[in-house]
């Protein structure tokens, strides 16, 4: 009898309930319409929201726009932290035109763009460079701007604000899809807390071995698991498999699962 194990690699591909990487806070609301000529509002506003289930400190934070098409960035630095589902305002230029914002969080003076620009939400107050700079908290990308996640929202104006999807929750990394351009609405941390349910859980697949015949088959399992009980509706995942030091047909007979399900309240498959 061989007496050498051999190596079968295992993808795991999730469907459904999907785990994605998210940011924890997102921006979800850009204005820089305020004080302009039929603007709403007389100041400019950034909004931030904290999509997470746990408070989530910006101490050492900022928050910066440049341009649609700029290089050279301008910040508002930011403390304290923002609680699950809450808001904060930052305020920012201002005009004659347009009511009071609501109590801002933080004061700033980013006089941004009414139609087209970028901002980004950064973990450091150290100055962003370059046109389309990366590794960045959020980042949003209006009307002509040339950089995004993804492609920018549409133009806005001087009486709309791009606003995130479903009180902030929506984030699958396209501004174009996660805002619409509406009125501005803007919220600080008195508004009512907006929770985006409980985070995905994790998900992983075990390692196996085992020893190779000289006849017959037998079957290698695997244990597919959640970082957390399944919620409503479960996860379904597929799982495909290719060579590793094992090779298909001579070592192992191919055998791809699709449309698994880890049920609602279980953890493992």
């Amino acid at each position: 009898m061989l007496s050498f194990a051999r190596r079968l690699a295992l993808v795991l591909v999730l469907a459904g309930s999907a785990v994605a990487a998210q940011a924890q806070v997102v921006i979800s609301q850009v204005y820089g319409g305020g004080g302009n000529s039929g603007a709403p509002f007389n100041r400019d506003f950034i909004e931030l929201h904290n999509n997470g289930t746990t408070p989530a400190s910006i101490a050492g934070w900022s928050v910066q726009y440049a341009s649609s098409t700029g290089t050279t960035w301008a910040a508002t630095n930011l403390t304290g932290s923002i609680p699950a589902g809450g808001y904060l305002l930052i305020g920012g230029g201002s005009g004659a035109t347009g009511a009071a914002l609501p109590a801002v969080d933080v004061s700033g003076s980013l006089a941004m763009s009414a139609t087209n620009g970028k901002v980004a939400l950064v973990n450091t107050t150290t100055l962003l460079t370059g046109a389309c700079p990366t590794g960045n908290v959020d980042f949003v990308g209006f009307g002509s701007a040339n950089c995004s996640e993804t492609a920018p929202t549409a133009v806005l104006s001087n009486s709309t604000a791009a606003l995130r999807a479903n009180g902030g929750c929506t984030d699958t990394g396209n501004n174009s899809t996660d805002f619409a351009v509406v009125t501005p609405t803007p919220r600080n941390s008195a508004s009512s807390a907006v929770s985006c349910g409980a985070p995905l859980p994790t998900i992983s697949i075990d390692n196996t071995s085992m020893t190779e015949g000289n006849s017959g088959t037998a079957n290698a399992v695997f244990t597919v698991t959640l970082g957390a009980p399944a919620g409503a509706g479960g996860v379904t995942f597929d799982i495909g498999n290719f060579d590793g030091t094992a090779a298909d047909p001579s070592d192992y007979v191919n055998q791809d699962l699709t449309a698994q399900t880890i049920p609602e309240g279980a953890t493992t498959y």
